[in-house]
């Protein structure tokens, strides 16, 4: 088993998920197995209290809350 690891900064929207994905797809083309995982680095923590300065830019949702 080999890994590859896609990491940025604290600057969202570099195109980390994209490059991952594309890279992805082309190994899949030529037929080795692939399975993408992503990790999030904030479990248990709330992501709204963070500052934009530090973090990067947050999209927090209110799925469920209507």
């Amino acid at each position: 088993m080999k890994y590859i690891l896609v990491t940025g900064g604290v600057i969202s929207g570099v195109g980390k998920g994209v490059i991952s994905s594309s890279f992805g797809a082309i190994l899949k083309c030529c037929g080795i197995e692939v399975t993408s995982i992503k990790i999030d680095p904030y479990i248990n923590i709330d992501a709204g209290t963070f500052s934009p300065y530090e973090h990067g830019r947050l999209l927090l949702l209110g799925l469920l809350t209507y």
